[in-house]
């Protein structure tokens, strides 16, 4: 087979500028979304789609990967390679043994970059496919992960203000992650050293209603910051990227909300839909929508019921804002200690 110098060129030329873009990728805008955690509505926002180095946030989906693919109480020998990761660090040493859970604690408190390496296998193909595949499952569909740090002086992570607040919706509803990124401390012993670390993360560490949160930062990345908040039915996810005064920002931007209401639109519980099914609609937590004022009466909320699961939408002038499945249960099967599971 024989191909011209001319076709040579077109062939390679594409990969010359995917390196010189990962080179020189620099974020010059800025960006940030506010949306409510369950529904996934738009509250406030600029430049939603704009795709930007999102640095240490990265982390984010590292330790997610890391929840959903692994044991956390599996043991990890440290390598020389996970000692020498540049940047935010916690100084880990070579031939330490840390549980994956202490690697996750270390990552979301202490942003460190030699668990990120640790916990990715020196961010082995694998891990970074890892990432990837679930971030598609996720639903970010204008994100990229090339690294398990966030870290862009070899490479780098693209995503939007938005894949970064879906990625951090998906997130909020993994107990075992919430209870790691959520954490003021957290202390552990290796058979080398012993450890504490505090979270460096000023709102959840300063305000009860910011439950978690991370926080990110490179020369080319500028600030990035992700909060949850959550006071009664307002659970809220901010994303700031290259926002400078962010910390005061997400405050504000809660401030900002007030134009809308968090109304419950289906308390959890147990409902019987109809005779012609054999089964119980199973509502495990409140579903909540944010509403303004003059949008209530525009509210329509429909469940459609088929044969071995339902569906409930929501729709606000016609539009769906809102659809998801509803966990079901024989009508045979239901007992006492599932009812008081779901009602407490």
């Amino acid at each position: 087979m024989v191909i011209s110098l001319k076709k040579l060129i077109l062939l390679v030329l594409p990969i010359f500028l995917l390196f010189t873009t990962s080179a020189t990728f620099v974020n010059k805008s800025s960006s940030y979304i506010a949306i409510e955690k369950n529904s996934l509505r738009i509250l406030s926002g600029e430049n939603i789609h704009n795709q930007l180095l999102v640095a240490s946030t990265a982390k984010i989906l590292t330790a997610l990967t890391a929840i959903t693919y692994y044991n956390l109480d599996e043991n990890i020998v440290i390598s020389d390679s996970d000692t020498k990761e540049v940047g935010s660090k916690v100084y880990l040493k070579k031939d330490e043994i840390l549980t994956r859970r202490d690697l996750i604690y270390a990552l979301m408190l202490r942003s460190a970059n030699d668990a990120a390496s640790a916990l990715s296998f020196n961010n082995s193909d694998l891990f970074i496919y890892q990432m990837n595949e679930l971030a598609k499952e996720i639903g970010m569909k204008n994100s990229v992960f090339a690294n398990a740090s966030g870290l862009d002086e070899r490479e780098y992570n693209i995503s939007t203000a938005y894949d970064m607040a879906l990625l951090a919706a998906y997130a909020s509803k993994n107990e075992v992650f919430v209870d790691i990124a959520s954490a003021h401390s957290y202390s552990c012993k290796t058979n080398l050293s012993s450890y504490s670390w505090s979270n460096k993360h000023k709102l959840v560490i300063g305000d009860d209603d910011f439950i978690w949160g991370k926080t990110g930062y490179t020369k080319k990345s500028k600030r990035i910051l992700v909060s949850n908040y959550l006071n009664d039915n307002m659970n809220v996810i901010i994303v700031t990227i290259n926002k400078s005064d962010d910390w005061n920002f997400h405050r504000n931007i809660i401030k900002q909300l007030s134009q809308y209401d968090f109304v419950v639109v289906l308390k959890k519980g147990i409902y019987d839909p109809t005779l012609e099914v054999d089964y119980y609609l199973l509502v495990n937590d409140d579903i909540v929508i944010p509403l303004k004022k003059n949008e209530y009466e525009k509210v329509k909320i429909k469940v459609r019921l088929l044969k071995q699961n339902a569906v409930i939408e929501i729709y606000l002038d016609d539009k769906l804002i809102y659809t998801n499945d509803i966990k079901t249960i024989d009508k045979t099967n239901l007992d006492l200690d599932m009812i008081l599971d779901v009602l407490q």
